[in-house]
């Protein structure tokens, strides 16, 4: 029994030693060579502390390790890509609308045959972020000539990679090349700035010394994170080192702008003694980070506030991606994958991007009809079964907006508004809801978009996709160019429209037709309206696109207001345009942010404020055309546009006179 005992205390000893020894062997790995233990995590892609990213090493996109402690590869600007890609899925997530863009989707078909310069349906190659045309459009891949080609991948980096988070076509050309690493490899097939292919992608570029701008997880993940730092790097062409600058990771000395080879100076104080950082990140993106690009095109396309003072659902303190999920947050099959970062979207007419996914966002009845995240669930008592089928919630619940939107944009006449930049810019004209100038860069660049000026105005509403809903249908007028035998029409360059203004400040000589284009309202800025006008509008685009070797064969300049294409200032064609659009060349925008307390939504007060004469819902004026020839707007009633006739109302207004306010 014995001998027994003591070989069984054997076997419990060696197990202990076995154990202590495997044990003192991995604090050995973790403490003694520490760097070594963080290294190995930081080389196995996939592994996760449950779910918390744990401190880590920095790399470059070579995938070597960065860390200025020990002034290893201290000079290198760090790689998102190879830094975050080394334990999440890089590719998965960059193929969201977000990084695309656009990117390898064919144009919508409707915007196929207006638009003969849209290349995609989202911002890279289609729509941008003005509402209207005489944008900076992206030249075709391969190009006949220089002198029709506008804005290149390169260049498209610059004007609006400051709000997009990288990726995509701010990584990858349209054949799948990254652009950095073909242009290197091509070598004297492609020279920086001075390459006789008109390749869209690389003409003039410097995607060599620039680098190209990866999908940068920290823009949203990282709290602390500085936007307009990294969007400063940006416009000097620091692509591949604006990341390094918005994480607050190091200082940069230098621009490629400027022809000089950027030097990085990190900050040691963001990193640990043994050279790794450890960062606040958040899985879910703060409403800061979501606004940091969208508050202020928001303003611009709906009069947007994201407030607390305006929504309901920011002052409960819901953030963006409460209604925007993607990934595991998400309960739809379509954006619910791991890694998907395609944000639940709405179906708005005005954005075309990944169709596929429209109403994939969280709507409201799926919280206000469910209880879900403590919605209140709303009786409508009063209201016929009807309403809730034939018009949206948006509808009665956003009454009426705080900040002004642009309703109308003229990209056709020189604005000599104060603090416009950059100067481009000032081919637009802005025009709000009451159809008044206004200066919508100057008040951003002025007061910032904390401090933009009140405005309240009513919606106007529209018949989209069986329901009503609140809108801003935004108007157009623009110089555009018919080429015989295509369909659509072409826009001239931005650029070229801006210098010929220019030109005739400096020297009225130089276009004199346009000192027939005259301030009909006293506003202080020329608009386009008369006959005269329209012709001298023409004749000088036409002279100047002559003058400047611009390929005139077959082409014909014309002038185009809302769906109207004028050929001479008397003489014009329609261009088809659906019942919710005010112009099939500019945008419309449902309203579905700044939600009123329901104790102020249409209705509240009984049926006569839909349902009476007076009633604004179908009764107010709405614009049909900013000017017509005697320079007075065109005006219609909202039913209308809603396609109501005048009789169908007033029997509404019968069937519904005496019924009690909802409770």
């Amino acid at each position: 029994m014995k001998h027994n005992k003591n070989k069984k205390n054997a076997v419990i000893m060696f197990f202990f030693i076995l154990i202590f020894s495997s044990f003192i062997f991995y604090m050995t790995n973790m403490t003694g060579s520490g760097t070594a233990a963080a290294e190995q995590f930081v080389r196995e892609p996939g592994v996760q502390a449950l779910g918390v990213c744990p401190p880590f090493f920095l790399r470059d996109e070579n995938n070597e390790i960065i860390n200025p402690v020990k002034g290893i590869n201290a000079g290198k600007p760090y790689s998102p890509k190879r830094t975050c890609g080394a334990c999440h899925d890089y590719a998965a997530i960059t193929e969201a609308y977000h990084f695309q863009q656009g990117r390898g989707e064919k144009p919508d078909p409707r915007q196929a045959k207006r638009a003969q310069w849209a290349t995609s349906p989202g911002n890279y190659g289609g729509a941008y972020c003005a509402p209207a045309p005489l944008y900076s459009y992206l030249s075709p891949k391969n190009n006949a000539s220089p002198r029709t080609m506008d804005m290149t991948s390169y260049t498209f980096v610059k004007k609006c990679g400051v709000c997009h988070p990288g990726g995509g076509p701010l990584e990858f050309d349209r054949a799948g090349k990254r652009y950095d690493a073909f242009m290197a490899d091509a070598g004297n097939d492609i020279v920086s700035g001075a390459n006789k292919i008109f390749d869209g992608d690389y003409f003039k570029a410097n995607w060599v010394k620039s680098g190209v701008a990866e999908a940068d997880c920290l823009m949203c993940h990282l709290p602390s994170y500085n936007y307009s730092k990294r969007a400063g790097q940006i416009q000097q062409l620091n692509f591949k080192w604006a990341a390094t600058v918005g994480a607050g990771f190091a200082k940069i000395v230098g621009a490629v702008a400027e022809g000089k080879t950027p030097a990085v100076r990190y900050n040691t104080d963001m990193f640990l003694p043994d050279g790794r950082v450890e960062l606040s990140i958040i899985k879910h993106p703060r409403n800061g980070a979501c606004l940091s690009c969208h508050a202020q095109p928001g303003v611009k396309k709906r009069g947007a506030n994201f407030s607390a003072r305006t929504d309901v659902h920011i002052r409960a303190g819901l953030k963006c991606v409460d209604c925007h999920t993607s990934g595991s947050s998400s309960k739809n099959q379509k954006n619910n994958k791991k890694y998907d970062h395609n944000f639940g979207k709405g179906d708005d007419p005005g954005t075309l991007a990944r169709n596929d996914l429209d109403n994939t966002v969280v709507t409201c009845r799926d919280c206000h009809f469910t209880g879900n995240l403590g919605a209140p669930m709303p009786r409508h008592r009063g209201i016929s079964p009807i309403h809730l089928e034939k018009i949206s919630c948006q509808t009665c619940h956003i009454p009426e907006r705080t900040t002004r939107a642009s309703q109308f944009m003229a990209s056709d006449v020189f604005n000599p508004g104060s603090r416009i930049k950059p100067d481009v810019k000032k081919v637009w004209t802005f025009y709000g809801p009451d159809m008044k100038l206004y200066n919508h860069y100057g008040y951003l660049n002025m007061m910032g978009y904390d401090d933009k000026p009140n405005f309240t105005y009513r919606p106007v509403y529209v018949r989209y996709q069986g329901k009503i809903y609140p809108v801003n249908r935004t108007h157009s007028a623009w110089p555009a160019i018919r080429t015989k035998g295509k369909q659509g029409l072409m826009q001239p360059r931005m650029t070229d429209v801006y210098k010929m203004w220019d030109d005739f400040k400096k020297d009225p000589s130089s276009y004199p037709e346009l000192a027939k284009i005259k301030d009909d309202y006293n506003d202080h800025v020329v608009e386009i309206n008369r006959p005269e006008e329209i012709n001298a509008l023409i004749l000088s685009i036409t002279t100047m696109l002559t003058k400047t070797k611009y390929p005139m064969d077959g082409k014909q300049v014309v002038w185009v207001m809302n769906d109207k294409v004028y050929e001479s200032g008397t003489k014009f064609s329609r261009i088809p345009k659906e019942q919710w659009e005010a112009s099939p060349y500019a945008n419309v925008h449902k309203y579905s942010h700044d939600v009123f307390p329901a104790r102020a939504a249409l209705g509240v007060r009984g049926c006569a404020q839909c349902h009476s004469s007076q009633a604004a819902i179908f009764h107010q004026e709405i614009t049909v055309y900013p000017f017509d020839e005697n320079t007075r707007p065109v005006m219609a009633g909202n039913h209308e546009i809603l396609g109501y006739s005048s009789v169908s109302l007033a029997l509404m207004s019968i069937l519904q006179n005496g019924i009690k306010p909802i409770s």
